[in-house]
């Protein structure tokens, strides 16, 4: 089974994650092709035993693919991946610009593979910190019945692209002004609470993802979301405080036993997940599981994942490799 690949955004740290795990998990890719912006055209990318040169992203280019993957700007993807959809590629879009339209699936392959049934050529990858909760609240929402969760996320700079992490780096010396035109404000020695633009409820786009992409891809639109999302200092891997309220009893030994036995998750019954644990990993880490005090049927947990991997690339992979499976079965 070989296959026809573009990633579109090939230089930015998502493309080259993407780049990373096609070749980290032997995907037999027949042709990789390599789009990004006018100022990284021409670029040389190591892809196996080859340099792929890297080309400006035109129209006519989108076809003859398989896949393409899509880890650049919204405006990007409302205007080319409808272009790449007619010539029949199969798109996974990384940005906001589809999860919450009612014909394109919006899919984590562990939870919601159904959802890939019957689809137009578009298919989301979810926000990062959603994956990040998701992953780590469906096993127990299997057991119990998730009503509802509130979550305060701790979010990586590498969140907002290669930028965040040079911002992050220009403070260290004393520029401020990268950081400032990206955050706001400094992000060295701080802790910024608004990650995009607030809207007129007071919560930011951020953590409108998080209740909204929530409710498609678990299928409870009465599902009761809150959450407070913060930037910090950190290079790789977001992390997030979570209380989950459940229409079942919580019962913690067998909350403990359902974690410690998913092949999805990292779980720490006796210590807890950090960003440098995370970082580079495939799992989402879980640790200091307990019974909450103030909810009544409720859990509070830690995790940690790496926004970068299952956050963005390795999701989007995945999608991919389960529809390819399907369609080599079928």
């Amino acid at each position: 089974m070989s296959i026809k690949i573009g990633i579109i955004g090939a230089t930015g740290i998502v493309g080259s994650e993407f780049i990373s795990l096609l070749e980290e998990r032997k995907i037999s890719v027949t042709d990789l092709y390599l789009f990004a912006s006018e100022k990284s055209d021409g670029k040389k990318i190591r892809f196996k035993d080859k340099n792929i040169r890297v080309e400006k992203l035109e129209k006519s280019k989108l076809e003859n693919l398989d896949y393409s993957f899509f880890c650049s700007s919204e405006e990007i993807s409302k205007k080319f991946i409808p272009v790449a959809a007619a010539n029949d590629i199969c798109c996974i879009d990384n940005s906001a610009a589809f999860r919450l339209h009612r014909d394109v699936p919006l899919v984590i392959p562990e939870i919601n593979p159904h959802a890939l049934e019957n689809h137009k050529n578009i298919i989301a990858n979810p926000n990062c910190s959603t994956i990040i909760a998701l992953m780590a609240l469906f096993p127990l929402h299997q057991r119990f019945g998730l009503s509802g969760f509130c979550v305060s996320t701790y979010q990586a700079v590498s969140g907002v692209g290669l930028a965040g992490i040079e911002a992050l780096k220009q403070d260290m010396v004393g520029n401020f002004a990268l950081s400032q035109d990206i955050f706001g404000e400094q992000i060295l020695q701080n802790a910024i609470p608004k990650i995009g633009q607030f809207s007129l409820n007071g919560y930011s786009s951020e953590e409108l993802k998080m209740s909204n992409e929530s409710r498609k891809i678990l299928s409870l639109q009465k599902l009761k979301v809150s959450s407070t999302c913060v930037r910090l200092p950190i290079l790789r891997a977001h992390s997030m405080s979570i209380i989950a309220r459940f229409r079942s009893p919580f019962d913690l030994d067998e909350a403990e036993q359902i974690l410690s036995t998913n092949e999805h998750i990292d779980y720490f019954p006796n210590a807890f997940p950090t960003p440098l644990k995370q970082a580079c990993k495939n799992n989402v880490g879980i640790g200091r599981l307990r019974k909450d005090t103030f909810l009544k049927n409720a859990a509070t947990m830690w995790a940690v994942g790496d926004q970068i991997r299952k956050g963005a690339a390795l999701n989007a992979i995945q999608i991919m490799e389960h529809l390819a499976h399907a369609k080599y079965q079928g």
